[in-house]
């Protein structure tokens, strides 16, 4: 929560007043919230924060949030809830929701706006990663069989063109093996063919 962190009724006082376009009174409380009482300890704790005022010239009470409230309430929404929550918070936060309905209708928004899918990892830093796992910080050579098998998840074109950018920019060596005799059929296999000649072994820097 924000510093200093708040209590469940003082968030639910403030959320509860956002939802009423900052300005409240116990009977509006009740007609959306379902409760028609405010705790002295939240209303005390808010007011000397200067969150919010209270309209005593009125019966019922008035309850209205400064503009520091306003702000204070919006980081709310990006803070974990609070320990304790109570179904009183649920119906509260509930109306809180049905607003930012209201605002996607008005606007044409979509919940897919507010939630991107995550953008796909790039294969250049799984071979990396990949050989940093295999080799460790020193640099060797790390047969391309023994990257491919780590990297198995990745189709093979997507591999070669990762291996060729990073090739392409100076991040890896690609060397073809010295001694043709010691590769394996898996080594042949996972061979790339780049600049007239396979390839079988990788190295990266170390950093």
């Amino acid at each position: 929560m924000p510093d200093p962190a708040f209590s469940v009724p003082e968030c639910n006082l403030m959320l509860a007043l956002v939802h009423l376009r900052g300005y409240g009174t116990t009977t509006e409380f009740k007609e959306s919230f379902g409760f028609d009482k405010v705790e002295a300890p939240a209303r005390r704790a808010l007011t000397g924060q200067g969150l919010l005022v209270v309209d005593k010239s009125v019966r019922p009470y008035g309850y209205e949030l400064t503009d520091a409230g306003w702000l204070t309430a919006r980081k709310l929404l990006a803070e974990p809830a609070p320990k304790g929550i109570s179904s009183r918070t649920a119906r509260i936060l509930w109306a809180v929701m049905g607003d930012f309905s209201a605002h996607m209708d008005r606007t044409g928004a979509e919940l897919a706006d507010l939630y991107p899918p995550p953008a796909a990892p790039d294969p250049r830093d799984a071979v990396r990663s990949a050989y940093r796992e295999l080799v460790g910080e020193d640099t060797d050579w790390l047969p391309l069989r023994r990257l491919r098998a780590h990297l198995d998840d990745l189709d093979r074109e997507t591999l070669d063109r990762a291996l060729e950018d990073l090739l392409g920019s100076h991040s890896i060596r690609l060397i073809p093996e010295s001694n043709q005799k010691t590769l394996t059929e898996a080594d042949r296999d996972a061979a790339i063919w780049l600049g007239g000649q396979y390839r079988h072994l990788i190295a990266i820097e170390a950093r």
